[in-house]
């Protein structure tokens, strides 16, 4: 009997935790944090308590063959080492909401994602840029390829999403398939990979998707049309920056998210061609030359700093320009400086320079996140312009509709939203909206409750 068991991640954006179980064999997705708002980076943890404590606190799932021995006995449970199935993991893509807990599983605890994903991951270790520490059993797979463990076979499938790396999978057991969309999009660079997930997974006994853009407004999905433009795309982006580049008299500040590598990728040439040089954060060159070897990048450096900044600074194997902070002082109007939040007071001296301040996508994303309001606080108190410019990885209601319609799927679980009873398809079978710790039985194109 193959079981679909629901845990976090049901009715809230983040902390997606899905197994689907046979008698030998438990795949599980993803491993990011549910309930994250709790958690508060002031709050001192002891070395070796972060699962136990995250675990009381709903922020990861209490499951059987995935913690250590310590951590699982605390806690009631099985640990990977004494529990008698296939235990692993599949996870969609870098973000932290479906990564951010690997650094808690028992080390030997088989992480299985995209080769890309992984190779991003080891730099995101490498930088120090994981929660916790680097989970060490991470096993990377080409995109369309499938890899079976005891008796369950899982194919990775490409999908675009605001992160390198990003993918779904399909799901199959003796007993049928299931299908996990992760996080995906319509607006990005790739349209035409999100079309071809949708063609691949076309016809599966369960789709399980996201639903994060019908978490807010009242919708009747069965009812929207296709909008007139995408808003916000990956283009508009480009064309936005390229017009600021090209007409700004002072210096561009840039707050991108650094793991959309392959934004920054094409704005390196963007800038470029609007007569200025994009100054990139130490991690976000690292992540930029791991997939794109060839640009010519350009750092900024930031002398006496803290020790996370020189350890990420020792840390790039490669050639670039070194830019500092006083370079940029001197002429402004000649840079543009991506730069994360954390260096946020760094703009005090450059205040007078600066012409405007483009958020697009990085921290802090928005009002649920505490530090938002006093960012903007920051940069209003510093008379700083400010705007939004971000596109967001998650497709828009009308095209979470468009994907359901082209897969297609037998039953219907959406989820990772706050309002997944919104998520509709006309052209899916039943839907389910599971309750956490409920299981349901996989019996060919039906779901049953268990």
């Amino acid at each position: 009997m193959t079981k679909l068991r629901f845990f976090n991640g049901l009715k809230e954006i983040g902390g997606t935790f899905v197994a689907v179980e046979t008698d030998t064999t438990r795949c599980m997705f993803d491993f990011g944090f549910a309930n994250a708002d709790i958690i508060d980076n002031k709050a001192k943890v002891a070395e070796g308590d972060w699962a136990y404590n995250y675990v009381n606190l709903g922020i990861l799932t209490p499951m059987d063959g995935i913690y250590d021995d310590n951590t699982a006995h605390r806690l009631g449970l099985k640990s990977y080492s004494e529990d008698d199935k296939d235990n692993f993991f599949i996870i969609s893509h870098m973000h932290i909401d479906h990564m951010g807990g690997l650094g808690m599983l028992d080390d030997a605890v088989p992480v299985y994602m995209s080769s890309d994903s992984c190779k991003l991951y080891k730099h995101l270790a490498k930088m120090k840029d994981v929660e916790v520490k680097e989970h060490k059993k991470c096993i990377g797979v080409d995109y369309g390829q499938s890899f079976t463990v005891g008796d369950i076979t899982v194919k990775v499938v490409q999908i675009d999403h605001d992160v390198i790396g990003a993918c779904g999978y399909l799901i199959s057991t003796k007993d049928g398939n299931v299908c996990y969309t992760g996080d995906y999009r319509f607006h990005g660079f790739h349209r035409d990979i999100t079309e071809a997930f949708a063609k691949e997974c076309h016809g599966c006994d369960a789709v399980i998707t996201e639903g994060v853009t019908a978490s807010f407004d009242d919708i009747d999905m069965l009812s929207l049309e296709e909008p007139e433009t995408m808003g916000n795309t990956e283009v508009v982006l480009q064309n936005y920056m390229r017009e600021k580049a090209s007409t700004e008299q002072g210096l561009i500040v840039l707050n991108n998210y650094n793991r959309n590598v392959e934004r920054i990728h094409n704005l390196l040439k963007t800038i470029s061609e609007a007569g200025r040089v994009l100054v990139l954060e130490p991690e976000q060159a690292d992540y930029v030359h791991a997939f794109y070897p060839d640009d010519k990048l350009s750092v900024v450096i930031r002398s006496g700093k803290d020790d996370i900044d020189q350890y990420r600074q020792s840390q790039l194997d490669f050639e670039y320009t070194a830019v500092t902070l006083d370079d940029i002082a001197k002429a402004p109007a000649k840079y543009v400086l991506q730069q994360d939040y954390r260096h946020v007071y760094d703009l005090i001296p450059l205040k007078n320079d600066i012409s405007i301040y483009v958020h697009a996508d990085g921290s802090p994303l928005g009002d649920y996140d505490p530090s938002f309001k006093k960012f903007h606080m920051v940069l209003d108190t510093l008379g700083i312009t400010h705007e939004y410019m971000g596109t967001g990885g998650h497709s828009r209601p009308y095209y979470i509709r468009y994907m359901l319609d082209a897969i297609e799927p037998k039953v219907l679980i959406p989820l990772h939203s706050f309002r997944p009873e919104q998520v509709q398809s006309a052209k899916a079978g039943k839907r389910i909206l599971p309750e956490y710790g409920q299981s349901y039985e996989l019996s060919g194109s039906d779901l049953k409750l268990i």
